[in-house]
């Protein structure tokens, strides 16, 4: 079953200090991007899916792969840095209280 993203704001979320809902200049411009309906489209019609365990959040899974992409971790150091970092959580559509999908999830081949 495809998820697109994780709508739920959580406790912790709600509670964050101001300066720690804001995203850097980099990550703002591209959240602004995968935001984009336009952009969405094609993996909302190429990857949805009703059978099966739920997915990653499709937006989560392309910011986690940016995040890849742009600073070139490792998947197990690409899940333990997004766990160690609140805006790259935020970035990602990952609350605090949330986990973090596992290396193995991420894995391309």
């Amino acid at each position: 079953m495809l998820r697109t993203h994780q709508n739920q704001v959580t406790l912790w979320d709600s509670i964050l200090p101001e300066s720690l809902l804001s995203l850097p200049a980099e990550l703002e411009r591209i959240d602004q991007i995968l935001n984009d309906e336009r952009f969405m489209w094609p993996f909302l019609e190429n990857f949805n899916t009703t059978m099966g365990r739920p997915t990653v959040p499709v937006q989560t899974y392309l910011r986690l792969m940016y995040i890849k992409f742009r600073y070139q971790p490792g998947d197990e150091t690409l899940v333990q840095e997004v766990s160690d970092s609140l805006h790259w959580r935020r970035f990602c559509h990952i609350a605090i209280d949330q986990k973090v999908p596992d290396a193995t999830t991420l894995q391309s081949s």
